[in-house]
C-alpha cells in the first residue's frame, strides 16, 4: 500500500473516486459501481490518514461534491454548476500538502486531470438537467384530443384505431364503422369518443 503515499498516485486515486461516486449516483442499483466507489474511497482514506493534508481543501472538496449532486438534481444553472467545478478542482489540487511546493503532485498531471474533471462535470450536469426537463412520453392520456377511426360501430361498446393502436371505445351516441372519431376521455384501456366537430355541425 506504500505506492498510495506517492502524491501523484494519491491524486489520481482521489480523482478516480470522485468520478466513480458520480457514476454510482447517476446509475443507482447496479451494485458494481457502488462497490468500486467504496473501494476507491477506502484507498483515499488510507492516503489521507498517512499523508500530510490540508483540512480546508478536504472541506472545500466535500462542499464541491455536494454542489455537484445538488446541481445534477435541479434545473440547469450554469453559474451554479461552475461554482461546483471550481470547488471540486481546487479541493482536489490542494488536499495533499506540497512540502514547500504549491502542489504536491506533478503540475502537468494536475493540469490535465483538472481539465478532464471540469469537462466531465459540465457535460454530465448539462445532460442530466436536460433529462430531468424532458416530459414523459409514456403518459397514456396523451391520446385525449387525438382523432382516429371507428373500426366497428361504437355505442355502448366498440373499437377505434387511435395513435397506431386499437382501443376499446364507447360513445354517448352511435358512431358508424369507418367514421372519424375524436378521443374525449380515457378510462383505463377504454376511450370515450365522439364525432369531430365538423361532423357534428354537418349533422
Amino acid at each position: 500500500m506504500e505506492f498510495l503515499l506517492d502524491p501523484n498516485v494519491a491524486y489520481v486515486v482521489l480523482a478516480a473516486a470522485f468520478f466513480m461516486v458520480i457514476f454510482a449516483l447517476l446509475t443507482p442499483g447496479t451494485g458494481i459501481l457502488e462497490v468500486l466507489a467504496l473501494g476507491l474511497l477506502f484507498l483515499v482514506g488510507y492516503s489521507i490518514a498517512n499523508m500530510a493534508v490540508n483540512a480546508w481543501a478536504i472541506v472545500l472538496l466535500l462542499v464541491g461534491v455536494m454542489l455537484v449532486i445538488v446541481s445534477l438534481r435541479r434545473a440547469w444553472k450554469w453559474y451554479f454548476l461552475m461554482a461546483s467545478i471550481l470547488c471540486v478542482i481546487t479541493g482536489l489540487l490542494f488536499v495533499y500538502q506540497g512540502n514547500g511546493k504549491l502542489l504536491a503532485m506533478d503540475g502537468l498531471l494536475a493540469f490535465f486531470l483538472s481539465i478532464a474533471m471540469g469537462i466531465f462535470i459540465w457535460i454530465v450536469g448539462r445532460n442530466t438537467s436536460r433529462v430531468f426537463r424532458l416530459k414523459p412520453t409514456s403518459d397514456p392520456d396523451h391520446v385525449v384530443g387525438l382523432t382516429g377511426k371507428a373500426i366497428t360501430d361504437i355505442a355502448a361498446s366498440g373499437s377505434a384505431y387511435v395513435d397506431g393502436e386499437n382501443w376499446s371505445a364507447i360513445s354517448d351516441s352511435r358512431i358508424p364503422k369507418g367514421s372519424a372519431v375524436i378521443v374525449l376521455k380515457r378510462d383505463g384501456l377504454v376511450l370515450k369518443v365522439g364525432l369531430p366537430e365538423y361532423k357534428k355541425q354537418k349533422k
